[in-house]
């Protein structure tokens, strides 16, 4: 068998970071509203150009239907949602808001956190996590890269008596280390991102296995923008007492 995709993949990597980190550089070159503020500003620009990469590369492979593309499998795709992502989702933002509440010194725990200093950027940040976080995100990792993947790694491992596909834990591995990138770009101090560590990698694999029990897209989308949107509202309430939010 020919392992040739494994440099496809490696090429779909780096090509978009490119195009991401062209496209961003290009819009705050232009734009000091996206040049000088909390991360989600230059968040919307990288998930533009992700999903505009993602869509070409699919294009230019055929459009299957292995990249989930499809609005099939609706029923399917909303159980998931309701059993398997949304009460991740509450636990979680749960633990943030309790963590962040007991947080009496006064500093916030991740430099993004500047969105929580006024009113516009949190209202943004909200609305991004809500409608965007997981649109360019979900169609270059979940769609493109497993999809791919998908028909050209044979394998899995049981757990009990589900099958995870090795492409399943392939791609939520490298959404897990590609975050690393945040800490090269000051987003995140090391400490930070391993105090992320868990919610990340319990996170990439729900929306890994979600597309490969739905084979659509829908669901992982769903589930990682209502996942981001209720964390950042947990993240906001649970601070709102602390001296330096207002």
């Amino acid at each position: 068998m020919k392992h040739s995709f494994y440099f496809l993949v490696i090429g779909m990597l780096i090509g978009e970071y490119i195009v991401e980190k062209m496209l961003v550089k290009t819009v705050c070159r232009y734009s000091d509203f996206f040049k000088k503020g909390p991360f989600w500003r230059r968040g919307v620009a990288g998930q533009l150009s992700m999903a505009f990469f993602s869509l070409l590369v699919m294009g230019l492979l055929g459009f299957g239907e292995q990249f989930g593309l499809t609005l099939q499998n609706t029923d399917e795709s909303l159980w998931l949602i309701l059993s398997f992502g949304l009460p991740f989702a509450l636990l979680f933002s749960l633990i943030a808001f309790l963590l962040m509440r007991r947080n009496r010194s006064g500093e916030l725990p991740m430099p993004a956190a500047e969105w929580m200093k006024n009113r516009s950027d949190l209202i943004g940040h909200v609305v991004y996590c809500f409608t965007m976080n997981g649109v360019g995100e979900e169609l270059f990792y979940r769609g493109l890269i497993q999809g791919y993947l998908s028909v050209n790694m044979i394998g899995f491992m049981m757990l009990g008596s589900f099958p995870l596909m090795f492409s399943t834990i392939l791609v939520a591995i490298l959404f897990v280390l590609v975050h690393l990138e945040n800490v090269r770009t000051n987003d995140e101090t090391l400490a930070e991102y391993l105090f992320m560590l868990p919610y990340r990698t319990i996170i990439a694999f729900i929306l890994g296995i979600t597309f490969q029990l739905a084979s659509s897209l829908l669901a992982p989308m769903i589930i990682h923008n209502i996942s981001n949107g209720l964390l950042s509202i947990a993240g906001y309430v649970g601070a709102k007492n602390n001296r330096k939010i207002k």
